[in-house]
């Protein structure tokens, strides 16, 4: 005869486990696979609904997973407040926009709405390898992913594209900053 729990977990199987996001600081120093369940579970990023310039957090550094618990408190020290990066202001629309780093607009990107590099679904894509940009390597050859996975916290990954294939570097997320 099944206990209970055998029951539960029995049910559980081939059902999808989705977290519920409660902000985007309680993501920082997920472990990568935890943030690309959630990404999974995630639709594509409306700069409208993360306004003019969301708050910006790095949030895990994918070659570290291995050894992540050694390196959670690295994370948490880099995606403090006095992380250069601050975030992403769109313009256009929506349809492109800048980094901000240090106060200071830099690394310009294309925004739009593509396949994953990780699962084939929707998702916005930020892109720096257009000429007009400017972006030097490794900028351009630079994919960020973005994905809604609460109302106004969208996470992804930051991909590389190296040798013709795309990496995943670092998770990073971006939240709705409203005015005070």
């Amino acid at each position: 005869m099944n206990t209970q729990s055998e029951q539960n977990a029995g049910a559980a199987v081939g059902r999808r486990l989705s977290t519920q996001v409660i902000s985007l600081d309680s993501l920082i120093g997920a472990h990568p696979d935890a943030l690309r369940q959630i990404y999974g579970t995630g639709t594509p990023a409306d700069p409208a609904e993360l306004g003019d310039a969301p708050r910006g957090r790095l949030l895990a550094l994918q070659p570290t997973a291995g050894v992540h618990l050694a390196t959670r408190p690295l994370i948490r020290a880099l995606a403090s407040s006095w992380m250069p990066w601050k975030g992403n202001e769109f313009d256009h629309g929506g349809n492109s926009g800048t980094n901000v780093v240090l106060g200071s607009k830099v690394c310009r990107f294309k925004a739009q709405l593509v396949p994953s590099e990780l699962d084939g679904e929707p998702t916005l894509a930020l892109t720096y390898g257009e000429r007009a940009f400017g972006n030097p390597w490794p900028v351009s050859a630079l994919k960020d992913e973005l994905r809604t996975v609460s109302t106004g916290v969208a996470i992804g990954p930051v991909l590389l594209k190296w040798h013709e294939r795309w990496h995943v570097v670092l998770w990073f997320g971006l939240a709705r900053v409203d005015p005070q």
